[in-house]
């Protein structure tokens, strides 16, 4: 009944043409725009957002980088900007549909069938302020739609940073080192591994998740993200 009575007073709208139902309807996400895929290393176009292999050095324990949608689509900053700062968590469902879209799109279903999917941690300061870790929120939506084996929780952040948005290249690189630490990580050898994130701009704390998974011997960890800064 209070349910009811609330969608009356504040019905959910679409964030970009404002249909009433969703936040973001269905026929504005298929047309979203697409972001080009590029090596998360260089910034050079590559197949999928696959690393190149020139730039692959021991820095690098990521394979490459899926990015559902461009940040450039304004109605995808908002949606991000309103699940992570006004706690509207809920928007996670559309986004997870992003991402899913975004493996049938490429044809990556089936690749992934066997994948592990594991989410970028919070530390859990933030974690109380926010009252959730939206990249958690995604990964279990997005294991769920796939079912694909998930493991909650398997990384922690250490220390509580400042923002990565406020650095640069060289300072984000920087400002992760060592951060992240295995909480519960099971047995992945030989696995693939989809680590889930809302937003990447240099690709540094997707990669030090991977260092960090990388000692289980995954056969392949892929970044998936729903935009690129």
């Amino acid at each position: 009944m209070w349910q009811f009575a609330l969608d009356l007073l504040f019905p959910v709208l679409c964030q970009d043409c404002g249909r009433e139902g969703r936040y973001l309807c269905l026929e504005c996400a298929a047309n979203l725009p697409a972001d080009e895929p590029r090596c998360i290393a260089c910034g050079k176009p590559s197949l999928l957002g696959r690393i190149h292999d020139d730039c692959r050095t021991r820095e690098w324990a990521l394979t490459g980088v899926l990015v559902a949608a461009s940040y450039d689509a304004e109605v995808v900053r908002d949606l991000i900007w309103q699940m992570k700062y006004n706690s509207v968590a809920s928007i996670a469902d559309h986004l997870a549909e992003l991402l899913v879209d975004h493996l049938v799109k490429n044809d990556l279903v089936d690749y992934f069938s066997a994948a592990t999917v594991i989410a970028v941690p919070l530390h859990k300061t933030r974690r109380r302020e926010r009252g959730f870790n939206q990249a958690e929120l995604l990964a279990t939506k997005f294991a769920a739609r796939l079912g694909l084996q998930h493991y909650p929780e398997a990384l922690k952040k250490i220390n509580n940073t400042k923002p990565q948005a406020k650095l640069k290249r060289e300072e984000r690189m920087k400002n992760v080192e060592g951060l992240f630490a295995g909480e519960a990580i099971p047995s992945l050898e030989q696995r693939k591994i989809i680590l889930i994130d809302d937003v990447t701009t240099t690709g540094a704390t997707l990669n030090e998740c991977a260092k960090v998974l990388k000692t289980q011997n995954p056969s392949e960890i892929w970044g998936l993200v729903v935009a690129r800064n």
